[in-house]
């Protein structure tokens, strides 16, 4: 998080036109360097040759006192950079919102925090910039967690995870700064379990080495085992992150910013903690020492809050009330002087609105006294008159105006509605014309070669005195199949001529299927039945096609294996349902001991396909085959 923040600032001050290149240069050293900050801040300030210089040289003040807890200091540069780019560089602005909103919720002033957090979403939705939508959102979520509004941190928290989850190529660093929301608002509302969820989550995107980047985590899953009370686990992660924390300063090369006070409060006051709940009380004193000193000099609100509340839980333990008094006395003061805060910022809301209602009062009553000096003069009843002619006409105006805008919304509505209907039966159009040029190219190709295919194997059976029995055999079901095939593609044909097939169209098709199956065991007695509310219920070609193969393949079924006498198809209304059953009086067989062919698994997968619903039974007296659609 810190490199990606460090990156930025660099980015944007190499972004400069090249007009700028000293200036550029020079605020380069001045954000990067240790001892001669101020020098190279003055040497830019000298350099500043136009608005966009003047801008870019507060911008970097801000940045930098931001950075290393100048607070105050950064809130007075933010504020000066802020009107100056405004108008200016985007990228520059969404980082000093960045920053302000930092700043203020170090200071406790979760309000202003949360405002400029929302300044920055406003600008990034306005410019379509979802990065530093997704990175104000994670703000807001750890403001959130610092105001003690824990849902709304978790709410925040997710959004921004959501986004940078999304994302191809993942960003681990933006993925374990909402992962880190979302987590230690879980934790400080007491969900220890998805609290460790969210931060064990983490260690999925770093692994080796990059678990320097991670100290955080570290600490923070040991703060939520601190508060489970294993105080030996917690013990060896927040250690690790100190470990990780010292490292870091190394690489850094020693530099004490804001993070670094930070972090290191956060270490030792957990440690502290933990010391004491062992009974460890002259270990504990020594830390909350070095936790005094870090937490001071983070210049953290919630930091100092959670090191006073700690060490006044510390000397309550051991008996030392004057301590812990006053250590309480610490505590609540910080945390009032936050919601103080937040009070007078209301209340100079309310006090704002109270001045302007009562300047709108007495601009009324001023207006009034005039009007009651002129009707003084004038005639009362003439006056009178007017102001309702004046009053009838503002109101006709009124009335025609919105009259117009309503008619104009409904036009355009209108119109918005028939560009639909003509983009849609266009678009049915070109499938229609697909539907019937792949039909024509069936019928034309395949249906022409199925039939040479057919008539070919029929001359050579009658060209050919053919004495072989199997011969003859295996030609005569190449026909067969052949002429089978020419069936089914006459089906598939006939289902894509059809945007929309109707049971009524079914009925017919498959009342034609088995007036040729009679044809093969005229003794068997068919009754297809269809409710007459159901005639005209339509289907996509795609459903329709699935139905009429399901029933065909039932039907085919009872004729060839089941013996059957009778076969009833019936479609009917079952509540909101349609229910098809087919229905034969054969020989049924026995669902747990045979085995379910293609047949059987391709009706349940054509059903399936249409949402519907599939059921068999089966027993010596026949078999019945049930869909729900």
């Amino acid at each position: 998080m810190k490199k990606f923040y460090y990156f930025t600032i660099i980015a944007l001050l190499f972004s400069f036109e090249t007009n700028a290149q000293d200036i550029q240069k020079i605020l380069i050293k001045a954000f990067t360097s240790q001892d001669s900050s101020d020098y190279y801040f003055k040497v830019a300030k000298k350099s500043i040759k136009n608005t966009a210089d003047e801008a870019q040289y507060y911008f970097c003040k801000n940045a930098r006192c931001c950075d290393y807890n100048q607070l105050d200091s950064s809130i007075v540069y933010g504020l000066k950079a802020e009107k100056l780019l405004l108008n200016g560089d985007l990228n520059s602005l969404l980082t000093l919102y960045n920053n302000l909103s930092k700043v203020y919720r170090k200071q406790g002033q979760y309000d202003k925090a949360i405002d400029y957090s929302l300044k920055g979403i406003r600008v990034a939705e306005k410019e379509k910039k979802n990065n530093w939508i997704a990175f104000f959102n994670a703000n807001l979520s750890l403001t959130y967690h610092d105001f003690e509004s824990y849902e709304k941190g978790i709410f925040y928290g997710k959004k921004s995870l959501k986004y940078w989850e999304s994302q191809k190529k993942k960003d681990p660093s933006m993925i374990s700064n909402s992962l880190n929301a979302i987590a230690i608002n879980f934790d400080d509302w007491n969900k220890p379990d998805s609290a460790l969820f969210y931060h064990k989550k983490v260690f999925k995107y770093y692994k080796g080495k990059d678990t320097l980047h991670i100290g955080e985590t570290y600490n923070n899953i040991g703060n939520t085992l601190l508060k489970q009370k294993k105080y030996k686990e917690a013990q060896k992660w927040i250690s690790t992150a100190l470990k990780i924390n010292d490292k870091n300063f190394e690489i850094n090369n020693g530099i004490k910013d804001g993070n670094y006070y930070y972090t290191r409060a956060t270490n030792y006051t957990n440690l502290a903690t933990i010391a004491y709940e062992l009974d460890d009380f002259n270990r504990a004193e020594k830390l909350f020492e070095t936790a005094r000193e870090y937490a001071e000099k983070s210049k953290n609100a919630e930091k100092l809050r959670d090191f006073y509340y700690h060490r006044a839980q510390f000397n309550k333990k051991r008996n030392n009330l004057s301590k812990a008094v006053l250590d309480q006395e610490r505590y609540i003061n910080i945390r009032d002087s936050v919601f103080d805060i937040e009070r007078a910022q209301t209340f100079s809301e309310l006090e704002a609105k109270y001045q302007n209602e009562k300047k709108e009062k007495q601009l009324l009553q001023s207006k009034a006294q005039v009007i009651e000096r002129e009707l003084e003069i004038k005639n009362k009843n003439t006056q009178f008159l007017i102001l309702g002619l004046i009053s009838l006409a503002l109101l006709c105006i009124i009335y025609l105006v919105y009259r117009q805008q309503k008619l104009k919304i409904k036009q355009q509505e209108q119109e918005f509605e028939l560009k639909s209907a003509i983009s849609k039966i266009e678009t049915q159009n070109k499938l229609q014309e697909q539907r019937l040029t792949i039909s024509r190219d069936l019928h034309d190709n395949i249906g022409s070669q199925l039939t040479f295919i057919i008539s070919s194997v029929d001359n050579i059976k009658y060209a050919f005195d053919i004495q072989n029995a199997k011969l003859d055999k295996k030609l005569s079901g190449i026909s067969d199949f052949a002429k089978s095939t020419i069936i089914e593609l006459r089906d598939t044909i006939w289902a894509m001529n059809k945007s929309q097939i109707t049971f009524e169209d079914l009925q017919t098709r498959i009342h034609n299927f088995i007036d040729k199956a009679k044809e093969a065991k005229n003794e068997i007695q068919f009754n297809f039945v269809v409710d007459a509310e159901l005639k005209e219920r339509q289907f996509t070609s795609i459903e329709g096609m699935n139905i009429y193969r399901t029933i065909q393949e039932a039907i085919n079924n009872s004729i060839k294996y089941a013996d059957a006498e009778k076969i009833e198809i019936q479609v009917k209304k079952s509540e909101d349902n349609i229910q098809i059953t087919i229905e034969d009086n054969g020989n049924g067989f026995d669902l747990n001991t045979t085995e379910k062919g293609n047949g059987l698994l391709n009706m349940q997968k054509r059903i399936a396909e249409i949402n519907g619903k599939f059921e068999l039974q089966s027993s010596s007296s026949g078999t019945k085959i049930s869909i729900l659609l």
